[in-house]
């Protein structure tokens, strides 16, 4: 109570200092409200500064400070626990204010609704969601303002939550995005392992495109290629490319039965050499492969030569 006093004490001693800066009868000016809701926002009186400011919201603020009574709201809406209210405050700053000298405040203060409302657990049903708001701000960001110094953290937080609801498509693009766009920043090394990760986790076992696993294999090695420190990264990585490879193997084989219904000696030939070749050993399914690659040579003599050169039909 007492410290409400005081606080009110404070907000009509500033109001009670503009007011005597104008003359007997006439109300305190846009400009000396707004320099008492900034000091009233340094002071921590977030309440206060937003009620200062209520004489001027809309168009009775002269355009040349709308940019300054925004930002003022944004903050101390955000400081009082209000991050949705001030990202809709701040929405819009770019293109109403695209000269003005506190867009990197606005910028800051944007990232931090969509951090704290992605880190928040509030919702209400199925109706609304922080973490959605929070992409939803962040989403803005990376769109309106791609300049930010915040741009690879935004993408990575966005990365992650596309991981997370299986849109892993989505989440290639996030983390594709920081390694082109911010290469220098710390997220480079997690951003190259989430992306292969993301590409395995888009995988449906030996039923897939040999050309993603392919992709995913390749992904991942480049990875390792970097010599991760981190260990979990580097066992997941290893324990992903041993998958994906014995996917590989099995798929070929798949294949090769394939090709036999068909009658096909070069299908066969072609997926199984595919399936029992060097990049394969010590992978599950590879001593297999060998050993149905060298009985189908012994027992397909004649054709090999010609089967050699030959290209198996479409791929089934």
């Amino acid at each position: 109570m007492l410290r409400r006093h005081l606080s009110c004490l404070g907000l009509s001693s500033l109001l009670l200092v503009a007011a005597c800066t104008t003359p007997p009868g006439v109300l305190p000016t846009a400009p000396q409200l707004l320099a008492v809701a900034e000091q009233q926002l340094a002071a921590k009186e977030f309440d206060a500064a937003i009620e200062t400011l209520t004489p001027i919201l809309e168009l009775q603020c002269p355009k040349r400070l709308r940019d300054r009574r925004d930002l003022v709201i944004a903050k101390a809406e955000l400081a009082r626990g209000n991050p949705w209210e001030a990202f809709l405050t701040l929405e819009d700053f770019s293109a109403l204010y695209p000269h003005s000298d506190l867009r990197s405040q606005a910028v800051d203060v944007i990232w931090n609704t969509g951090k704290t409302l992605v880190e928040s657990d509030g919702g209400f049903l199925f109706f609304w969601s922080d973490e959605r708001a929070g992409r939803t701000v962040l989403e803005h960001l990376i769109t309106h303002h791609p300049d930010t110094q915040r741009l690879a953290d935004a993408l990575r937080i966005l990365g992650d939550l596309a991981f997370a609801d299986t849109d892993y498509e989505l989440a290639q693009l996030r983390y594709r995005d920081i390694i082109h766009s911010r290469p220098d920043s710390d997220w480079r090394f997690y951003a190259q392992f989430r992306y292969a990760m993301s590409i395995v986790a888009s995988l449906r076992g030996s039923d897939y495109d040999l050309n993603r696993m392919e992709q995913a294999v390749g992904e991942l090695r480049a990875f390792l290629g970097t010599n991760p420190e981190n260990p979990q990264m580097l066992a997941e990585s290893n324990k992903a490319v041993l998958q994906v490879m014995t996917w590989q193997v099995q798929r070929h084989l798949d294949i090769a039965d394939y090709y036999k219904t068909l009658q096909s000696a070069a299908g066969v030939r072609h997926h199984l050499r595919l399936a029992a070749r060097e990049d394969f050993v010590g992978v599950p399914g590879y001593e297999r492969a060998l050993r149905m690659r060298d009985e189908f040579e012994a027992n397909n003599p004649r054709g090999a030569a010609a089967d050699s050169a030959a290209k198996p039909g479409g791929r089934p």
